[in-house]
C-alpha cells in the first residue's frame, strides 16, 4: 500500500477530449467542495447559535441534505475519470494488463448505461418536481432546484465513463504497445 494513488504517469493527460473533460470535471469537484465548505459552516452557525440560546439556522437539515446531494454528485464526474471508483481486483490480479483494461472498459461502459439511466431519470423528477411546485417545508426552496444542479455532474459522469472505455477498446494506451514489445 506505499504506491502512489496517481502516479505521474497516470495522471498526465492524453488528448484534447481529455484535457476538456478534466476541466469540467476538476471544476464540478472544486464546487461540490466549495458546497461542502458552505454547508459545514452553515451547520457550525446554526450549532452554536442554538447552544447559544438563538435561533438556528431555518431549515438547515433540508439544506445539508440538498447541498449534500449535489456535492457528492458533483464529485462523480472527476472520481470516474481517474478511474478512482472502488473495485474489486481479487479475480482479475493475475490477468495480464490487455485482458484487464479491457475489463475495466467494459465496467465503464456499464457504469455510463447507470449514469444514463440517474441522469434521465433524475431529470424525469426535475421536471415533475418543478410541475408541482413541491417546496421544502421549512425553507420554501423549490425542490427542482437542487435536482437540476445534478443533472449536469451525472451527464459528465456518463461523458468520463464512455472516454475511458473508448480509450480502452480504440486507443488501446500504452498496455497494448507493452505486450507487443
Amino acid at each position: 500500500m506505499t504506491e502512489l494513488l496517481y502516479p505521474p504517469e497516470e495522471r498526465s493527460v492524453h488528448d484534447r477530449i481529455e484535457r476538456w473533460l478534466t476541466l469540467a470535471a476538476e471544476a464540478l469537484a472544486w464546487a461540490g467542495g466549495l458546497i461542502l465548505l458552505a454547508l459545514i459552516g452553515m451547520s457550525l452557525v446554526s450549532i452554536i447559535a442554538r447552544k447559544l440560546g438563538f435561533h438556528p439556522v431555518n431549515g438547515d437539515v433540508e439544506l445539508m441534505q440538498m447541498g449534500c446531494a449535489v456535492a457528492s454528485a458533483a464529485f462523480l464526474p472527476l472520481c470516474t475519470l481517474r478511474g478512482d471508483h472502488l473495485r474489486v481486483e481479487f479475480f482479475t490480479e493475475g490477468c495480464r494488463p490487455v485482458l484487464r483494461q479491457r475489463m475495466d472498459a467494459v465496467t465503464d461502459i456499464l457504469l455510463a448505461a447507470v449514469f444514463t439511466l440517474l441522469a434521465w431519470r433524475t431529470g424525469l423528477q426535475m421536471l415533475d418536481s418543478r410541475d408541482s411546485g413541491e417546496i421544502a417545508a421549512l425553507t420554501a426552496l423549490p425542490l427542482w432546484i437542487p435536482v437540476l444542479l445534478m443533472i449536469p455532474s451525472l451527464a459528465l459522469t456518463v461523458l468520463c465513463g464512455l472516454y475511458r472505455a473508448v480509450r480502452a477498446f480504440f486507443l488501446c494506451d500504452d498496455l497494448c504497445n507493452e505486450e507487443a514489445s
